[in-house]
């Protein structure tokens, strides 16, 4: 009989509508802003919306019919739990010699392999500075392409022309146009997403509305008005592109993060973090969708730091409330410094959890014969239920170590980080990926393209 563990409590039923009628209250009072004049145009007119300035307001009726209706069952046919990275860092460390230095392109190559090898899925987490800008923001699709199909960009534009190169790389590993709109708090369309938006309507995309909102910075401090605010954004980015495009699906996702006010920065895990989590898991199935439980993001400074605790104890929360994406592992301090280090220590840290969440299989039978026999022996060591069990009871882990004092010193004192490091290493020479001759062909010829473009 499988035994396990589970939590329950939070927000209830009527919490969760009432934070929804008070987003519809708010796409229908405050709008969204718009900033697009061709947007306008298309929008005016239609049933239940009004234009004021470069504001949008949209009746709850209509948002309803568009998205709704709401509550709506969750589609999540993942059964396991899956690891995802990402970052975009513009600093890291270097696993070779543990220096902070600016990531090259090889870097990115480099660790874009060591995650491939570990089997797990995500964008890169270092961000190529030896490239010129535009030229790198393609790269990181391209170039990780080329040895992994788990691993590249994560939709960094800084112009048309990269945004184009970028989605027809995409489309040849696809067959299909995805596009993702980041709305920016307060209650507002990224204006670049917005007219890239509109540029590929005709080609019938499939839109995801996300966001990232801070609490008492951008949203209201207290977690009512946060989720408010944070819902009818993503709700009134959804229902205003598909008005715009209403052939094509659209998606949305709300997030909400803390705010640290003596630092003035955003706050990547500790207790409001999984607290934000754990609370937008119950929205989202309100929604009828699932959020990324982002249990390895860390203000932490390196990859081993102690503040990995809080990343156990957030994964463990956040899989007994039955999350079941978890990211965003590959850097240190928010998103500042790259470590494929510490992709490594998180994916040992998700599958402690996932063992922890498993729970234990119980199986009840007459110990007295097995008590017996062991009792005169002295031992239940090399019982036989013992010598066949045991690696599946437990936990074994190659890089949490469980030797004594004495052990440890006398084969060197290895720290935790060097013994990944090691790993590291194992993991890009065990790499080994190859794309589709016709995709590669045809990613190949995009990538000279985009050169020829930017004159490099």
């Amino acid at each position: 009989m499988k035994k396990s563990w589970s939590i329950d409590g939070g927000l209830s039923e009527n919490d969760i509508k009432e934070i929804h009628l008070w987003a519809l209250t708010l796409i229908e009072k405050v709008g969204i802003q718009t900033p697009s004049k061709l947007a306008l145009s298309m929008l005016e007119g239609k049933n239940g919306v009004k234009i004021k300035e470069n504001r949008v307001f949209i009746t709850p009726e209509i948002v309803e019919q568009l998205l709704g209706p709401f509550p709506k069952k969750v589609e999540d046919n993942q059964i396991e739990p899956s690891f995802h990275i990402s970052g975009y860092a513009l600093r890291c460390y270097d696993f070779k010699t543990g220096e902070i230095k600016k990531p090259t392109t090889n870097d990115m190559i480099e660790f874009a392999k060591i995650a491939h090898a570990l089997g797990v899925s995500g964008s890169t987490i270092v961000f190529p500075t030896d490239l010129p800008q535009k030229l790198a923001e393609i790269a990181t699709y391209k170039l990780c392409l080329d040895v992994s199909d788990r691993v590249f960009g994560a939709g960094v534009f800084s112009d048309e022309n990269v945004f184009d190169f970028v989605h027809e790389m995409l489309f040849v590993i696809n067959s299909r146009y995805e596009l993702g709109m980041h709305m920016i708090s307060p209650m507002a369309f990224d204006p670049f997403l917005l007219e890239m938006a509109i540029k590929y309507i005709h080609r019938k995309p499939s839109f995801s509305v996300g966001n990232m909102p801070m609490m008492g910075a951008t949203i209201p401090i207290d977690f009512f008005g946060a989720l408010a605010q944070s819902c009818a954004e993503v709700l009134g980015g959804a229902a205003i592109l598909k008005l715009l495009a209403p052939e094509c699906d659209v998606s949305f996702v709300p997030f909400i993060y803390p705010f640290d006010m003596k630092y003035g920065t955003i706050v990547y895990g500790g207790p409001d973090f999984i607290k934000g989590n754990l609370i937008l898991n119950q929205v989202a199935q309100f929604y009828g969708t699932t959020v990324m439980a982002k249990a390895f993001n860390t203000m932490a400074k390196f990859p081993d730091d102690a503040q990995l605790g809080i990343n156990l104890c957030g994964c463990v929360l956040m899989m007994m409330a039955g999350m079941k994406k978890f990211g965003w592992s590959g850097t240190c301090c928010i998103d500042e410094i790259g470590s494929i280090e510490k992709v490594i220590i998180d994916y040992e840290i998700f599958r402690m959890a996932k063992h922890i969440v498993d729970g234990i299989e119980l199986t009840l039978y007459d110990v007295s014969e097995i008590v017996s026999q062991c009792i005169k022996e002295g031992t239940f060591m090399m019982h036989e239920s013992t010598l066949t069990n045991y690696k599946k009871q437990f936990f074994e882990s190659e890089i949490f170590s469980n030797e004594t004092f004495a052990k440890w010193d006398s084969s060197g004192r290895t720290r935790l980080v060097d013994k990944v490091r090691e790993q590291a290493k194992k993991l890009l020479n065990q790499h080994h990926f190859e794309r589709d001759k016709d995709q590669q062909k045809e990613i190949d010829r995009i990538w000279e393209r985009a050169k020829n473009h930017f004159s490099l």
